[in-house]
């Protein structure tokens, strides 16, 4: 029997205000664009140095909606769509996220440069879990939750609790 063989995984999100969705995820996560797609005015607004797929200048690709990709570590992938080909209801992109059902992690160095340099002010307190990590969690604009994962270290709890509540979780 042949079995798949898995290369990555990423997270395709249809946002309702795209250009509220970059600036979170390139403003605040620090995600550079790797790919982007649309309209040749919404293409200028993307770095040049994306390849021109059709050769016309213009990075990325034409499409009818406008879409940027985003690859935090290799071959896990984030995209932020204002549109998908295979939704066929538009309505679809306007609506929040109400619930944390599904979230994302994404594993960081550090979470002090968000509290100290970027003044984030999570919601929810960031936790020390026994098991050696500090993690905070962010909403994007649609209310996607995503858990920001760092290594403990005792100067970066120290950092962090000088800024922000910082709760720590034993066991039991």
């Amino acid at each position: 029997m042949n079995r798949l063989i898995h290369s990555g995984v990423g997270i395709h999100l249809k946002v309702a205000d795209l250009s509220a969705s970059r600036a979170f995820y390139e403003g605040v996560l620090d995600l550079a664009p790797v790919f982007g797609y649309g309209s040749p005015e919404f293409r200028r607004t993307l770095p040049s140095e994306i390849a021109s797929v059709t050769g016309d200048g213009l990075p990325g690709a034409p499409e009818r909606y406008c879409g940027v990709t985003y690859e935090p570590t290799p071959q896990s992938p984030i995209e932020i769509a204002e549109g998908h080909i295979a939704v066929p209801d538009p309505k679809v992109f306007r609506d929040r996220i109400l619930t944390p059902k599904v979230s994302a992690m994404m594993r960081v160095d550090s979470l002090l440069p968000l509290a100290r340099d970027k003044g984030i002010r999570p919601k929810f307190p960031v936790r020390h879990y026994y098991w050696g990590t500090l993690e905070m969690a962010l909403k994007d604009p649609d209310g996607f939750v995503i858990i920001l994962i760092a290594p403990y270290s005792e100067q970066e709890f120290e950092a962090l609790h000088s800024l922000i509540p910082v709760e720590q979780v034993s066991f039991g």
